[in-house]
C-alpha cells in the first residue's frame, strides 16, 4: 500500500507549480502531494461522512462491481458511480477492469494533507 498525499493551495499557485514543473524548473519529489485542490472546503467534501463510508466499505468487503458496492451502500447505483467517478479524479479511488467489470480499490492505507503556502 501507500501514502496518498493532496495538497492545498490556491489556484494561482498549483497552476505555477504545474508550469515550472513542464517547464522543467522544479522536479517534483516522491513525497511531494500528487493531488491539489484549493481549498479545505474542497477537501472536505471529497472526504465527507459518506465518502469515508463508501472507502471503508470498499476496503473491508471489496465489493466487486459498482453494482455490489450501491447494494452495500444501500444507495442508487447512478449516485455511487457519480460518487466514483470523482473520487477517481482524486486517486482516492481507482478501478481495476476486467472481463467487462469495474471494481472500485483503495489503493491507499496512508492520507496525509498538506497545506501549501504561496511563498513555498
Amino acid at each position: 500500500m501507500k501514502k496518498l498525499v493532496i495538497g492545498v493551495a490556491s489556484k494561482a499557485f498549483i497552476r505555477q507549480r504545474t508550469i515550472d514543473i513542464a517547464a522543467g524548473r522544479i522536479k517534483p519529489k516522491d513525497t511531494d502531494p500528487k493531488v491539489w485542490v484549493n481549498s479545505m472546503e474542497s477537501v472536505g467534501r471529497l472526504l465527507n461522512a459518506d465518502n469515508l463510508s463508501m472507502i471503508e466499505t470498499i476496503r473491508k468487503q471489496h465489493p466487486a462491481t459498482i453494482s455490489d458496492l450501491a447494494k452495500l451502500m444501500k444507495r442508487e447505483q447512478s449516485n455511487v458511480s457519480r460518487t466514483l467517478k470523482r473520487m477517481v479524479e482524486f486517486h482516492i479511488v481507482e478501478f481495476e477492469e476486467a472481463h467487462g467489470k469495474k471494481t472500485p480499490v483503495v489503493t491507499w492505507d496512508e492520507l496525509s494533507i498538506v497545506p501549501m503556502s504561496d511563498a513555498a
